[in-house]
C-alpha cells in the first residue's frame, strides 16, 4: 500500500470520527446535525463522468489540432491528466456502453451490436455506486443493453437534444445535494456527423453551411488513402452499406467539407461540456469532485476514406480521456495503455472507496491520476468489431491487439485478412507488415497474445489465426 494511499485511509477515518463526535455532541444539546450540511461533512468525493459520442481522440485542440477550438475540455486536460492512448472495447454505441457498465467485453455479456441486451447477471456500476452510498444520476444517452433501473441509476432522464441535457446537469449542479453524488451527462454529439454525411438535417440543429473554397477548409489527413493490403472485408462492408458509407463517389471538396462540418459539431458539444464545468465551480463543488471524460468510441474522419465507426483503425478505437482529481497533477500526458470501458468502471470505484468486483476485468488508473510515478501493469489491450447496421442485420467481424509499438488487426473473412502496423514509424497505419516476413516472428507474437485473450474471454466463435498459420 503505497503512502499517499494510507494517507487518505487516514484521513477518511480521523474526518469520520470527527462527524460522530459533532453528531454526539449536538445531541447532548437536543440539536440535530441537519443532513442538508451532510454535503460538507462527507467524506467521498463526487464524480462528474462526461460522455460524447463518437469523438475521435484527435478532436481536441489540446493534442495539436489545429482545425477546430476546444477551450473546455482544454481546460479540463490542463487541470489534470490527459491519456494519450485510450481504446474503447468496441468501436460501437452498445456494445461499448454496455462494456462500461460492467467492466467486462462486448461478446462476454453478448452485447456485441446495437439492439442486443446484456446477456448473463453481472455487477453493474450504477448499483454498485448506489449501495456504496452515491446518488446515482444519468442524464442523457444511454444505449446499454439493459434498463437505467437493473444499472442502478437511482435518477436517470434520457432528455432528447444536446442542449436539454446540457440544463438537466445545470439544474442537478446547482441544487443542494444530501449525499455524494455520481453523475453521468452522456451528449449525442459529433454523432450528428451520420446525419451530417448522408445530408440530413442534423438533430441538434444546424452549424451553418460549409465553405466552397478548399483553402478555408481542413486539409485531407495524410493518411486519407486505402492501404495497400488492406483486409477485403473493410470495403466489402462500406460498399454493403451505401447509406452509412455515403462517400462512394466523394470528391475532394466533399471529403474536407464534412471534416468542417465534423469539427463544428465537436466544438457545439465542446461549449455545452464547458457550461456544466463552469457550473461545477460556481456551485462550489470542483473542490470535491472527480471529473472524467471520454467518448463511447472515434469516428473515421477521412483516414483511409472512412467516414463512421465499427472499423480497427486508430480513429475509431482510440478516444480521448481526461482526469482531474482534486489536488491532482496538472497538464499531465500519460502514454500508458487504457482500455476505457474496462478501466474507467473500476476507477471510479476505486474512487468511491468499493472494492472491484471479480467479474470487472478493468484496472484503477486512480495512482497514475493522482500523480504517483509507477508502472501500470497493462501491456496491451484488445478490441473486437462487428459491422451492423441494427439487430437483424450483422455483418463481418474483427479482432484488434494494441501493444507498446505495434498494433494487430483479424478480421473474420475475406483476402488479407490481417494487419500488422508499427505504430511508432507508421501512426498513420498505412504500412501493413502482416505479408512481410521480416516481420513474422513479431506477427507470431501478436497473435498469440489475440489467442489468450480469446482463450480466457471464451471468444470461442471468432476465426482467429494460430502462430506459423500462413
Amino acid at each position: 500500500m503505497g503512502i499517499k494511499t494510507m494517507h487518505r485511509m487516514g484521513l477518511c477515518r480521523t474526518v469520520s470520527v470527527a462527524v460522530a463526535l459533532l453528531s454526539a455532541w449536538y445531541g447532548t444539546l437536543g440539536l440535530n446535525v441537519s443532513t442538508a450540511n451532510e454535503d460538507t461533512l462527507h467524506t467521498k468525493s463526487n464524480i462528474l463522468l462526461i460522455l460524447t459520442d463518437q469523438q475521435a481522440a484527435t478532436a481536441l485542440s489540446c493534442t495539436g489540432n489545429a482545425d477546430l477550438e476546444t477551450p473546455g475540455l482544454d481546460k479540463l486536460a490542463a487541470s489534470g491528466t490527459r491519456f494519450d492512448r485510450a481504446y474503447v472495447t468496441q468501436p460501437l454505441c452498445l456494445p461499448c456502453r454496455s462494456s462500461l457498465q460492467t467492466s467486462r467485453f462486448p461478446h462476454e455479456i453478448g452485447a456485441v451490436n446495437n439492439g442486443r441486451k446484456i446477456r448473463g447477471a453481472f455487477p453493474m456500476l450504477g448499483k454498485l455506486m448506489s449501495e456504496a452510498g452515491y446518488h446515482c444520476a444519468y442524464l442523457g444517452k444511454w444505449h446499454v443493453g439493459t434498463s437505467f433501473k437493473k444499472a442502478g441509476y437511482v435518477e436517470a432522464d434520457k432528455v432528447g437534444l444536446d442542449p436539454a441535457k446540457t440544463e438537466a446537469a445545470l439544474a442537478f449542479l446547482r441544487r443542494k445535494h444530501t449525499k455524494p453524488f455520481f453523475l453521468t451527462v452522456s451528449f449525442m454529439n459529433p454523432h450528428n456527423v451520420c446525419e451530417l454525411a448522408r445530408g440530413q438535417n442534423l438533430p441538434d440543429g444546424p452549424i451553418g453551411q460549409p465553405p466552397t473554397e478548399l483553402s478555408k477548409l481542413p486539409p485531407l489527413p495524410a493518411n486519407f488513402d486505402v492501404p495497400r493490403d488492406e483486409p477485403s472485408l473493410i470495403r466489402a462492408m462500406q460498399k454493403k452499406e451505401p447509406k452509412y458509407y455515403p462517400t462512394a463517389d466523394w470528391d475532394e471538396l466533399k471529403w474536407r467539407q464534412y471534416l468542417w462540418g465534423y469539427y463544428r459539431l465537436v466544438e457545439k458539444v465542446d461549449r455545452q461540456i464547458g457550461q456544466v464545468l463552469d457550473v461545477l465551480d460556481e456551485a462550489g463543488l470542483a473542490d470535491n469532485t472527480v471529473v472524467l471524460f471520454t467518448s463511447d468510441h472515434g469516428e473515421g474522419v477521412a483516414a483511409h476514406r472512412w467516414n463512421q465507426k465499427q472499423v480497427l483503425y486508430d480513429q475509431t478505437t482510440r478516444v480521448p480521456m481526461l482526469f482531474r482529481v482534486p489536488g491532482g497533477p496538472k497538464g499531465r500526458v500519460s502514454a500508458e495503455l487504457v482500455s476505457t470501458a474496462l478501466d474507467i468502471p473500476v476507477t471510479i470505484l476505486d474512487f468511491a472507496g468499493v472494492k472491484q468486483p471479480s467479474s470487472m476485468r478493468g484496472l484503477s488508473w486512480r495512482p497514475v491520476i493522482e500523480g504517483e510515478k509507477i508502472k501500470m501493469p497493462r501491456k496491451h489491450v484488445v478490441a473486437e468489431t462487428m459491422f451492423t447496421y441494427g439487430k437483424n442485420k450483422p455483418g463481418g467481424t474483427g479482432r484488434m491487439v494494441r501493444t507498446d509499438r505495434y498494433k494487430y488487426c483479424v478480421y473474420s473473412s475475406g483476402q488479407h485478412r490481417e494487419q500488422l502496423f508499427d505504430m511508432q514509424t507508421d501512426p498513420g497505419e498505412t504500412r501493413n507488415l502482416a505479408p512481410d516476413p521480416a516481420h513474422h516472428e513479431i506477427l507470431n507474437r501478436h497473435r498469440r497474445l489475440l489467442l489468450d485473450w480469446a482463450k480466457e474471454t471464451r471468444d470461442e466463435g471468432f476465426p482467429h489465426v494460430s502462430p506459423d498459420e500462413d
